[in-house]
Formats: C-alpha cells, sequence, structure tokens
C-alpha cells in the first residue's frame, strides 16, 4: 500500500472544487427556482435583498449536495472524479471503502484541514504515517493506485 503524495490529494481536491461548483451552480438555479425570482429577492431602493429563508435554503442545499456528491463516491468506489484523473483513492487500512459515517467525519473535517494554508493536509509531512487530519478523524487512508501492473 503507497500511501498518496501531497501534491496528488491537493490536485483531487482543486479537480473536485471545480465540479463542486458546477453542482452548485445547478442546486442554486434549483432552489431560486423553487422559491420564484419574487419571493427570494426584494428591491430596496437600488439595493437586491435576498430573503433570509432563500439564503438559508440555498446554503443547506449546497451542503448536502457536497456530501451527497462525496460521500456517495467515497462509499462506493473510493475514488471521486478527481480522485480518478490522479490515480488515488480512499480506503479503509484493509482497502474496503469506507462508510457512510467516515465519509461525514472526512467531510466535516476537511474545510478545517484546508482552511489554515492546508495545515490539516500539510500534516502528513510530520506524521509518521503519513496521515492528515481527515485520515486521522476517519481512521482510513488515501493511497496512490495504478491501473496497470508495472506503472508508477
Amino acid at each position: 500500500m503507497s500511501i498518496a503524495p501531497l501534491w496528488r490529494r491537493l490536485a483531487a481536491i482543486l479537480y473536485d472544487t471545480v465540479l463542486v461548483f458546477a453542482i452548485w451552480m445547478v442546486v442554486g438555479f434549483l432552489v431560486l427556482r423553487s422559491f420564484g425570482v419574487e419571493q427570494a429577492r426584494n428591491v430596496e431602493g437600488n439595493v437586491v435583498v435576498l430573503n433570509p429563508l432563500y439564503q438559508y435554503t440555498t446554503f443547506a442545499a449546497m451542503l448536502a449536495s457536497a456530501f451527497i456528491f462525496f460521500g456517495w463516491f467515497w462509499t462506493h468506489s473510493g475514488q471521486t472524479l478527481g480522485m480518478q484523473a490522479w490515480k488515488i483513492r480512499i480506503q479503509n487500512t484493509d482497502g474496503s471503502v469506507i462508510s457512510w459515517r467516515q465519509a461525514a467525519l472526512r467531510y466535516a473535517v476537511g474545510p478545517f484541514a484546508l482552511a489554515p494554508v492546508a495545515l490539516g493536509y500539510l500534516w502528513m509531512l510530520i506524521d509518521g504515517e503519513h496521515r492528515t487530519w481527515t485520515d486521522l478523524v476517519s481512521n482510513s487512508v488515501v493511497v496512490k493506485i495504478s491501473n496497470f501492473p508495472g506503472t508508477p
């Protein structure tokens, strides 16, 4: 089992971020459509003021859709689309896919691991087993994989 290097993890995160933004555009459209444009905003003078219920609903839908995206991929194949592109996979130490509970823990800690200059990911450089904060909290590992035997 070869632990995935930091640069591959960060590249996969960047790739998946683009996909999540695309999902969020669709989610935002659907929430706006369900509220109706007139209920979602009010014009006060020259300022557009968003309805707080619309804002909270949109935020909750964005969080839920991102969790469903990551959770489904992590619990089914261990790889998001970005992870497939960079040939890495999340798994338990025995090679099995992670559970929804582990996915929820990774998802919850992920933003904190990235927030202060990716400190939670840089942590793998000093951890003896090269684990990030998300690996530690979910008791899982991110490994480098190869599609073809003998390729690096």
